[in-house]
């Protein structure tokens, strides 16, 4: 019997096993730095997201309130109910550790600047 169990060896070598293990990290190396960039890509799609939506909040709040060269501020759109919460600046974004956005008007108030 355990003659028999001896020659009925089933199973995978250790040089298969080690093939497997190299096209496996090979496979990590391609796939870690496509993830990172794909990352990247999302937070800086994101942060323009955010910039254009605080920037047509500020002209529906302009129009709403009939003062074209109004110049609210983040927490007058959200009070005001413009925007429904602060954007937050994804990570990746702005290393100064602020979190938020903030708004500045060039002359009369009608260039809008939104930064992180």
């Amino acid at each position: 019997m355990l003659k028999k169990f001896m020659k009925n060896k089933k199973g995978f070598t250790l040089a298969e096993l080690m093939v497997v293990v190299v096209i496996l990290g090979i496979l990590v190396a391609i796939a870690v730095p496509i993830y990172n960039n794909a990352a990247g890509n999302a937070a800086e799609r994101a942060n323009l997201s955010n910039i254009r939506i605080i920037q047509g909040a500020v002209a529906a709040y302009r129009a709403g309130t009939g003062n074209p060269t109004a110049q609210p501020d983040i927490a007058t759109l959200v009070s005001a109910g413009y925007l429904e919460s602060e954007p937050t600046v994804p990570s990746g974004i702005n290393d100064t550790g602020t979190s938020g956005y903030s708004i500045t008007y060039s002359g009369t108030g009608s260039g809008i600047v939104v930064t992180p």
